[in-house]
């Protein structure tokens, strides 16, 4: 688009301008960085900005994870991200399973895998390097827990040898082998995901909750994020809220069918 044609104003305060009736769905903790916009607050602003009127609908559940709304609550229970304590109920429509390595993790996926091509994925916290490939195009094993070993998604928007550019890792068969971050999974929804939790989560005897570790993430954003946080703890509620939780939310709540957790041996040492 020419300079001349482009307008000045934030995309939501056009959406708002340009119709009649404007729909919002948002996912106020589907952030995970400090910089990224789009919450409730902004609409609101933008709305009184264009003298619109606001009507707030709760969605109160939701197609994925199977319909199972205790296990969507208990996730957040679990990450300290909504106050009550929440016990989780198993059912029969819905898949959870805690696995005590990345390998016996695996194997359950690789099975969803073989009765379904694309079914499965395997994604974990940005806490190992991510290197680019080597020389010959293949890719670093930077994952490592114990035997365990696996490269990430591809750097770059080009193939790796056999496995796919990045933005192509859900929906290309080599994808089963790569482990996948946060950026590259938010917005899909897979069958069965398996989430490594790794060393940026750590458990908390004393609220009995998953809470971050935010010098084990290699994400540069989030390390910068936990003096943002610090400095407006005072002044926004819940601002304890680290990105990795955050994470390890919407992870958990990508899989319609299943959710395998698997869990770095570092984490629940205490």
């Amino acid at each position: 688009m020419k300079p001349e044609n482009r307008s000045e104003l934030p995309q939501v305060d056009q959406v708002i301008r340009s119709a009649r009736t404007s729909v919002f769905f948002i996912d106020d903790r589907q952030s995970v960085r400090h910089l990224e916009i789009g919450n409730s607050q902004l609409v609101r602003e933008a709305a009184a900005r264009m003298g619109a009127t606001v009507e707030e609908v709760e969605l109160v559940s939701q197609f994925r994870c199977m319909g199972s709304n205790d296990y969507l609550l208990w996730i957040e229970s679990v990450l300290g991200l909504r106050d009550e304590k929440r016990m989780y109920r198993e059912n029969d429509q819905f898949d959870f399973r805690i696995f005590d390595s990345p390998d016996a993790l695996y194997s359950a996926l690789e099975e969803k895998e073989k009765e379904k091509s694309g079914t499965a994925r395997l994604v974990a916290g940005f806490c190992w390097p991510w290197s680019n490939p080597n020389p010959d195009g293949t890719l670093v094993n930077d994952v490592k827990i114990g035997d365990f070993v696996m490269p990430w998604e591809t750097k770059g928007d080009q193939w790796a040898g056999e496995y796919p550019p990045w933005h192509q890792w859900a929906i290309k068969e080599k994808g089963f082998e790569q482990v996948g971050c946060i950026y590259t999974a938010q917005g899909f929804e897979f069958d069965y995901i398996g989430v490594i939790i790794g060393p940026d989560l750590v458990y908390d005897s004393s609220s009995d909750r998953l809470k971050a570790d935010i010098t084990a993430t290699r994400d540069p954003v989030l390390k910068r994020n936990a003096e943002h946080f610090r400095i407006r703890e005072e002044h926004i509620p819940r601002a304890h809220e680290q990105g990795n939780e955050r994470v390890l939310r919407l992870f958990c709540r990508q899989g319609s069918g299943g959710v395998f957790p698997g869990e770095n041996e570092v984490n629940f040492s205490s």
